[in-house]
């Protein structure tokens, strides 16, 4: 697993009540990079294909450029190929990569000649199919791609898609923009479309699912022709790679609506508000907004578009879109929603609708989740994704960012740290203002309360699957976060020995870090992330930090469990300075009492009982034990 990290800004902006919306990145690095799961709506599995290849032929294309002098590059085409410049990414992940596919290594490219050469090179199908009998035309293909843009999003890459009638009509190799894309076959029908831009709103380092499917309705100029032609164009200045598989021209319905590439339940575009995987009850508003572009895959244009939501079983309805969705057009829809404060999974599904009869309700649709808690608070949706970093012998910091929107005491992070770390290391989590001047300029700037340094105990990690174990840093004093509070959640390891942590869902820009050599040239600073560190906050007063030291308090000590973790039963010692009354409880992380034993006088000197744990859910307890009123309380996982 991968990871890439891009320059925090100095000037970031902060949170106040309403959250603002971070800057986009000054700078980035260029690393390799990690896949992500594919989540590109589905299409109709019954559609009636017109033409098709898998790239096994490929006779069948023809390369061709007008790079600037000094760029060695063009498309190839083939089984086993693989971007292999400095920083390659993995080659694409399609149904039939193994019998061929079309990539452009920029990046191989681009390192052997160094930067500022313009790359302008495409492959054209050079045998035609024929759309007769066909009014509706659409064509769909699987892509691997990640963006470069120079390391600032400055807007100089593009990769295209571009269709003829008669493979000699084409949009001008020197333009590159949609706008600019329109050909003239017949003056009584005037311009039509001849050129699709994949990924016009992508930013430098976005994330791709590998592959990313792309899907066009290109009814327009290729809808009942004799002949039809496709070419593939990258233009650019030393990118990463991009890679074509399993390209499909079939029949375009008349009427359907697509789900397209942005979905948010808190409308974060807008809002600016971040998902929370782990949604405190404190800091949950009573009403949300879920949003989600709808895009017109059809040959009509629709009427009428709006969004109808389930939560839980109950339905919301957005207001319509203002205005008719043209052929690839694409809107944002909206729908305000009540996720309640019961704790719990929210679950919620999306599904787009319009005035006529949808051909396939299939892509329609789009859901998410979040849990709403009392006692967490986490950024995270609870499922790993890899470990971060990609080595865990270097220093570092990983922080996500939290917008207190009410009141809370903090009293410290939960951590999920994963399997292979090394025990009785050293690390801590604290707590960042991030409103601080100093906040992500310094590598402790805006600190504001931190857990003692902290051996890593034995038995406490994660491997990936099932329920989390979450490893509790307590700060030394509770921070009572108010209303308008940028909050960071930070875990810090010192370095030498691996230590590594879980890493979640994708998030946008600029609202999770890291701190460490992940510069070029290994240089130490703040970097953002694209994948959310599991760092959570801990809103639970009772909390203990996971420790292997001996617990004491006046008159009697209470030792370490063990098994810790446990599975069916776990023992407890404990020593009396003299004969008492003791009383043991335990809780689960919600707070719930879920077992209180009365252990009656217990003599002086070492007493111990067991605990049977196989009826608990799997998950972190609060065990406390009470001698004469006064009380000691440790954790205890249970898997």
């Amino acid at each position: 697993m991968k990871q890439f990290y891009i320059l925090a800004l100095a000037g970031l902006m902060s949170f106040s009540a309403a959250a603002q919306k971070v800057c986009a990145p000054a700078e980035a690095v260029r690393t390799e990079l990690r896949d992500v799961k594919a989540v590109a709506p589905a299409l109709d599995g019954d559609r009636e294909t017109i033409w098709a290849t898998t790239f096994a032929n490929c006779d069948e294309w023809a390369f061709d450029n007008q790079n600037e002098p000094g760029i060695v590059l063009d498309w190839e085409c083939g089984p086993g190929l693989a971007p292999s410049g400095p920083a390659a990414i993995a080659a694409i992940n399609s149904a039939t990569a193994d019998d061929g596919f079309l990539m452009i290594d920029s990046d191989l490219a681009g390192g052997e000649s160094g930067l500022g050469v313009l790359e302008n090179a495409w492959a054209d199908l050079v045998t035609p199919f024929s759309t007769v009998g066909h009014p509706g035309v659409a064509i769909t293909f699987a892509n691997q791609y990640r963006m470069w843009d120079n390391g600032n999003s400055d807007g100089n890459e593009y990769c295209l898609v571009e269709v003829s009638r008669d493979g000699t009509t084409w949009p001008d190799l020197n333009t590159f923009e949609v706008s600019e894309g329109f050909v003239t076959y017949d003056e009584m029908e005037g311009p039509v479309q001849a050129r699709w831009e994949l990924w016009p709103d992508m930013q430098t380092q976005d994330p791709v699912a590998n592959p990313t499917q792309k899907t066009f309705n290109i009814t327009g100029i290729a809808g009942d022709q004799p002949t039809v032609y496709i070419r593939f164009r990258w233009k650019g200045i030393w990118g990463y790679a991009w890679m074509i598989d399993d390209l499909e021209v079939f029949d375009a319905p008349d009427n359907d609506l697509t789900v397209g590439n942005y979905s948010s339940y808190t409308a974060t575009a807008t809002s600016n508000l971040y998902e929370y995987g782990a949604w405190a009850q404190s800091q949950l508003p009573d009403t949300l907004t879920y949003a989600a572009e709808a895009s017109n895959f059809g040959n009509n244009a629709t009427s009428g578009v709006f969004g109808s939501l389930d939560v839980n079983g109950e339905v919301s309805v957005g207001a319509p879109l203002a205005a008719d969705l043209a052929t690839g057009e694409t809107d944002t829809v909206y729908v305000n929603y009540a996720p309640g404060s019961d704790l719990g999974m929210v679950n919620l599904n999306l599904t787009l609708e319009m005035d006529s009869i949808d051909a396939d309700m299939s892509n329609n649709s789009v859901s998410a989740e979040f849990e709403i808690t009392d006692l967490q608070w986490g950024r995270d949706n609870g499922e790993v994704s890899g470990l971060a970093p990609f080595d865990g012998t270097v220093d570092y910091i990983q922080m996500p960012l939290y917008q207190v929107l009410a009141d809370v005491t903090v009293y410290g992070v939960d951590v999920a740290i994963m399997e292979g770390s090394e025990d009785f290391t050293p690390v801590r989590g604290f707590l960042v203002d991030i409103n601080a001047t100093e906040a992500l300029n310094e590598q402790y700037g805006g600190e504001l309360t931190s857990s003692p340094e902290i051996a890593l105990v034995p038995g406490n990690t994660n491997d990936g699957a099932g329920e989390i174990t979450w490893y509790t840093f307590v700060f030394d004093e509770p921070y009572e976060a108010v209303e308008g509070d940028f909050l960071g959640a930070a875990f810090e390891h010192y370095g030498g020995a691996n230590v590594q942590i879980g890493e979640a869902q994708d998030t946008e820009a600029q609202t999770a870090f890291v701190y460490g050599p992940f510069g070029s040239g290994q240089a130490y600073d703040w970097y953002y992330t694209t994948e959310v560190p599991m760092v959570r906050l801990n809103l639970n007063p009772d909390a203990v930090t996971n420790t292997n030291e001996v617990m004491a308090s006046e008159g009697f000590e209470m030792f370490p469990a063990f098994p810790n973790p446990t599975t069916d039963n776990t023992r407890f010692q404990f020593r009396l300075d003299q004969a008492a009354a003791v009383t043991f409880e335990l809780r689960d992380i919600t707070g719930k009492l879920v077992e209180v034993r009365e252990l009656g006088t217990q003599p002086a000197g070492m007493n111990n009982f067991m605990v049977e744990t196989s009826a608990f859910g799997a998950g972190s307890y609060t065990a406390t034990l009470v001698v004469n009123g006064a009380r000691i309380t440790q954790k205890l996982m249970v898997k």
